[in-house]
């Protein structure tokens, strides 16, 4: 009862006791961990710009109510979580930026109001297999992180005859957050023991659930430390699942199971990621410049349809360009196979160099650009492409 009193409160507060002016732009977060996506955009927009935003989160532990920029009033958070698709229905503002799909597709309607919907990616995986086939249908404006999602998103407009969107060549913040900090990153080894990263996608047959007990078994015994960051949906949809990782390993000092993916740290200090083909895969190669090993695990496809575009899907053509691909059924030798891929390691650096330059926008330059682009919106009331 607290937190629905709490989302009427602030429900009220933002239509009521808000100006306009200082909600013409508003973002939207399911949890926390989407805030590493906004974070440049947002610093560039309050800081550099001058604006003041509202920041929706359906995530009542948000850290977002406590961050400084909030103290000093450049942005005005609220916590709206059971009766977002009422409020989102009703939301007045110039531009409404998410990192969500499927607008207008299920209970999360566009606003009855003239609303410039703005898309955020927070991944750098294809547009037609990871996601439904609608997804980005309905935003006005797709910030696209490379020329794989602008070739895709034309292409079924084409295919569709669907109203062409603004496709901005924007880049993608949380690459160029990762790479900064990798830069200055001072790694501390516990025990000389090299550090392995499991973090794979969401979904039926994930790396987890179709080998996950084996393989952080054989990676302990063999002598590694052993992150586990299971993504924020295995969490909610196999909770049993990722309880027994913690009730097995637990024990083990050289084991760590993270469940919030807000902080980049693992990917960090990850000598060697282990991942299927989740996003994630992209970030900490193009990021960190090291190599990955791929468990060879069926695809998660959320569009049935995606071969009608006739494109590969980028986390499907990269995999044996940044790393080795492995079948779950031949785990046997993979600290010798994890060994391999880090002796080479100066080889990956050079190859994941230029299929950076490649596959991302604007490499540094995101955030600029980004918020030029909704600043420009503001002032000139742009609404459509």
């Amino acid at each position: 009862m607290k937190k629905i009193a709490r989302e009427f409160a602030d429900i009220y507060r933002f239509f009521w006791k808000t100006p306009i002016g200082e909600r013409s732009v508003v973002f939207y977060a399911e949890h926390e961990g989407y805030f590493a996506y906004f974070e440049g955009l947002i610093r560039e927009l309050t800081e550099l710009r001058g604006l003041t935003i509202a920041y929706i989160t359906s995530d009542v532990k948000d850290p977002i109510f406590s961050m400084e920029a909030a103290k000093k009033g450049k942005i005005f958070p609220f916590y709206i979580r059971t009766l977002l698709p009422y409020f989102m229905l009703f939301v007045h503002s110039k531009v409404f930026v998410m990192t969500m799909t499927d607008l207008g597709q299920f209970h999360i309607k566009r606003s009855i109001n003239q609303v410039h919907y703005v898309y955020l990616f927070h991944a750098l995986v294809s547009t037609h297999m990871a996601y439904r086939e609608s997804a980005f249908d309905s935003y006005d404006t797709i910030l696209c992180a490379g020329p794989h999602q602008v070739a895709e998103i034309r292409q079924r407009e084409k295919l569709k005859q669907l109203p062409p969107k603004n496709l901005m060549e924007a880049g993608y913040y949380r690459l160029e957050r990762i790479y900064n900090s990798y830069k200055n990153f001072k790694h501390k080894r516990r025990d000389d023991k090299k550090v392995i990263l499991i973090a794979p996608s969401w979904g039926k047959d994930n790396v987890l659930e179709a080998c996950g007990g084996y393989l952080i078994d054989k990676l302990l015994n063999a002598g590694y430390e052993v992150i586990v960051r299971p993504h924020p949906e295995t969490i909610r949809r196999f909770p049993k699942l990722v309880d027994s990782f913690a009730v097995r390993f637990g024990n083990n000092d050289f084991f760590t199971l993270e469940r919030s993916v807000a902080s980049d740290d693992s990917i960090l200090r990850a000598d060697v990621l282990i991942s299927d083909t989740s996003g994630i895969t992209l970030e900490y190669s193009f990021g960190t410049e090291r190599p990955v090993l791929f468990i060879d695990v069926p695809p998660k496809v959320r569009n049935e349809n995606f071969r009608e575009l006739e494109i590969k899907p980028i986390e499907l053509a990269l995999r044996d360009k940044i790393g080795i691909i492995v079948s779950p059924k031949k785990l046997d030798d993979i600290d010798q196979m994890i060994d391999n891929l880090i002796s080479k390691k100066d080889d990956y650096q050079e190859s994941i160099r230029v299929l950076r330059a490649q596959y991302v926008y604007a490499f540094g330059q995101s955030s600029k650009i980004s918020s030029k682009y909704i600043t420009d919106l503001i002032t000139q009331n742009v609404q459509k492409a």
